[in-house]
């Protein structure tokens, strides 16, 4: 028989979790605050920032370039190839897993405290031209940070447009080549498992997906067979219980306290669905880990 697959463990990525000291010993350069911290140049292998076989829960947004070199990561349940001249967006309380990295890897990047008008993960390759200009801003940016004392009024709103710039980015990309590239069923299965990030925390019925993509239940359900070979309802509790698994290896809550997190009527009934799919209670799952 073959020794069974060891559980991957999870890690809160938190700001306060990063070694700005190694940063200084590095070429990286950095800025730092409570509300903001930009990170230039970074190497994650070289600052031990990520490693493979770690699910990573990570806490603020974050606003990541690639400059040089590619990965391969797990990002709220989607496997994605990033490479130079790729743009990421993180909201608040991403999943993410770092699959391959090559060594060349070199990104920048800012991680943001204040609350950001970002409702959704992007990975996208940016053209030429757009990635410049998403540089120029970031160096504007990192002129501006070294001014003291800070001025949060002048630097945030600049952040808050580089965000929106993104999202414009995305969307003028995407509307002229979702035609060519995706049908429409592939395009509405990926916003729904968007809407699964964003929602399943209090919804966890077809109709309110079905609803927020303007189609009906059936339609949903069949399109979510059809480019995925799973239900509606796998991708729905398969969200609801990552985000479980890690509440219940990151954060200093009773189980009680995470069933009502997680908007379960009761704690019996979060205890039944987290057994229903994965074989183990949540207290059983929690001595597995440790």
């Amino acid at each position: 028989m073959n020794p069974r697959k060891e559980r991957k463990p999870i890690k809160y990525l938190a700001v306060e979790n990063i070694s700005f000291d190694h940063l200084a010993c590095t070429n990286s350069r950095f800025f730092h605050n409570r509300h903001l911290s930009i990170i230039l140049n970074d190497k994650p292998l070289n600052t031990a920032s990520l490693q493979k076989e770690i699910i990573y829960h990570v806490a603020e947004a974050r606003l990541i370039l690639i400059l040089k070199g590619c990965v391969e990561v797990n990002l709220n349940l989607e496997d994605q190839y990033i490479e130079q001249g790729h743009v990421l967006l993180l909201p608040a309380d991403s999943i993410m897993e770092l699959k391959e990295c090559s060594d060349d890897l070199e990104v920048i990047a800012f991680i943001i405290r204040e609350k950001l008008l970002i409702d959704e993960s992007l990975v996208f390759p940016a053209s030429p031209e757009d990635f410049r200009q998403l540089l120029k801003m970031t160096y504007l940016i990192w002129d501006l940070t070294q001014h003291t004392p800070f001025r949060k009024d002048v630097v945030l709103p600049i952040v808050q447009a580089m965000v929106g710039n993104i999202l414009c980015i995305y969307k003028e990309m995407n509307a002229t080549t979702v035609t060519d590239t995706a049908t429409r069923q592939q395009q509405l299965f990926q916003n729904f498992k968007r809407l699964v990030q964003q929602y399943c925390e209090l919804h966890r019925n077809i109709p309110f997906y079905a609803e927020q993509l303007y189609i009906t239940p059936h339609y949903l359900s069949a399109v979510t067979k059809e480019a995925s070979g799973q239900s509606v309802m796998f991708w729905i509790n398969r969200a609801i219980i990552l985000r479980a698994k890690v509440l219940l290896n990151t954060k200093d809550m009773m189980i009680n306290e995470i069933a009502d997190r997680l908007n379960f009527t009761s704690p019996s009934a979060f205890h039944n669905f987290f057994k229903r799919i994965t074989g183990l209670t949540p207290k059983e799952y929690q001595m597995k880990m440790k």
